[in-house]
């Protein structure tokens, strides 16, 4: 599980991920992550949406594009953007053709450690896959079933944006039971690599 100071490489996309602080450091109430992203490397994850909070964006360099809702808008170094609680958005990809390096913080009103450390899980476990060899170009397993793994573990805290909660869930407990019982896991271990602490955001 990831603790402030670990970073992560992913051999695939060439993204690197610095976790700043986790639940671990925080009592459950912060999750702090900086990604630094290659040129090119298209637009990662999917839409989705969080029900219990929103997430801040700071971009630290090169730019970038994301979206909320259905609006498509173009950020750079300097801009902090705010991606708000149950609405649809995609976390900003590199336009640019330098590395796009930008921060994710998710504060919430009260502790949570469950939540947080599922979604640091996530972003580990996408990593560890890709290490493996089993994530595509686009930096997710290979395998739909390993997906539905990875998101039904995520639940309550994300959802995939254009399929309601109601159907979302049933069909995704499902799905994922019969990925578990055909041996994919809900969390993997990465490969970290050290780094100095001042290279830690705060």
């Amino acid at each position: 599980m990831a603790t402030a100071g670990q970073a992560f490489e992913n051999p695939v996309t060439g993204e690197r991920m610095v976790f700043n602080k986790t639940a671990h450091e925080t009592n459950g109430t912060v999750l702090d992550i900086e990604f630094f992203v290659k040129p090119d490397t298209g637009k990662g994850l999917a839409a989705h949406f969080h029900p219990y909070f929103a997430e801040r964006v700071e971009i630290i360099a090169g730019s970038a594009h994301y979206i909320v809702g259905k609006a498509e808008l173009p950020a750079q170094a300097g801009d902090t953007i705010m991606l708000p609680k149950d609405v649809p958005h995609i976390h900003p990809w590199n336009i640019g053709s330098d590395v796009l390096h930008w921060r994710k913080i998710t504060q919430l009103d009260k502790s949570d450690m469950q939540l947080l450390l599922a979604s640091a899980a996530f972003f580990e476990s996408l990593y560890a896959l890709a290490q493996q060899g089993k994530a595509g170009k686009d930096g997710l397993p290979k395998n739909p079933l390993q997906t539905v793994v990875l998101l039904q573990a995520l639940e309550p805290s994300a959802y995939v944006a254009g399929i309601p909660i109601w159907i979302q869930r049933p069909l995704f407990g499902v799905l994922a039971a019969i990925g578990r019982a055909l041996g994919y896991k809900a969390n993997y271990s990465a490969v970290s690599t050290s780094i100095m602490r001042d290279q830690v955001s705060r």
